[in-house]
């Protein structure tokens, strides 16, 4: 029984194997004929060159981790500028960025100048100049940007409610402790702001009993007195947030013994 399932293991990993062989496929000889160039001309030059594409996906790997963290701040990866955030969209009305998903169970329909059209699962705009129509992981369509009128995301109701309520709850923030959406709340949000090293964070519970859950959990942040003080009082660690809303010397009770 474990051989078979070895063998299993062994069966994905070559087929993993095999798809990425195809992708390359056809620069494979390019590859080895220029290999086989910088070879003969010296080791010295195909280290280089080896060297220099290292630095190439060192810089690439930079600027993606970059544009990431901009986007998570609400940033244009562009222009810097704060983006406007719409339900499946983000647009940046200083430079004209904008980044869309398509739908995840409805389909796109690519609506052509001479009135055909083409429908797919998702679209791409390529650099190429072409609109990428593609279907259950394939490529089923490669339309020129000239020829095409419009493109239509058909989006079922379902997936709108969905992301609706889904966005309703990032906003009103969770508990950070239960996890729980701070949505129709009896009582104000409880606010800590405490740090686990160097750099302060924020928390917010949704009760009293999330609270002192929390502290019980981490007891080491009382050796900054993280729980007793206030962080206008602080200078213990590197801050991140404004602290107008710090709940924790409004609530005296919650301090642990």
């Amino acid at each position: 029984m474990l051989k078979g399932l070895f063998k299993k293991d062994e069966d994905l990993e070559s087929s993993s194997s095999r798809e990425k062989q195809i992708v390359i496929e056809r620069q494979e000889e390019e590859a080895e004929e220029a290999i086989n160039l910088l070879t003969k001309e010296g080791k010295v030059d195909l280290d280089q060159t080896m060297e220099e594409i290292s630095t190439a996906v060192s810089e690439a790997a930079k600027a993606s981790l970059r544009d990431i963290k901009l986007m998570e701040e609400g940033r244009c990866p562009s222009c810097g500028h704060k983006t406007q955030q719409f339900l499946f969209t983000s647009v940046c009305a200083n430079c004209g960025w904008f980044s869309f998903i398509s739908p995840e169970e409805g389909t796109s329909i690519i609506h052509l100048k001479n009135g055909a059209t083409i429908e797919c699962g998702t679209t791409f705009d390529t650099k190429g100049g072409f609109i990428l129509g593609i279907t259950d992981g394939v490529v089923r369509a490669k339309v020129s940007t000239g020829n095409v009128e419009y493109i239509e995301f058909v989006w079922p109701e379902d997936e709108i409610s969905n992301k609706r309520k889904a966005r309703a709850r990032e906003q009103a923030g969770m508990c950070s402790w239960c996890e729980s959406p701070l949505t129709d709340l009896e009582e104000e949000p409880i606010i800590v702001y405490a740090s686990f090293g160097n750099y302060q964070d924020r928390y917010v519970f949704c009760s009293k009993r999330c609270c002192e859950a929390f502290q019980k959990q981490y007891p080491v942040r009382v050796h900054k007195n993280c729980y007793a003080r206030s962080c206008l009082d602080c200078d213990l660690c590197i801050k991140k947030h404004e602290t107008e809303d710090e709940t924790i010397l409004e609530r005296p009770d919650l301090i642990l013994h």
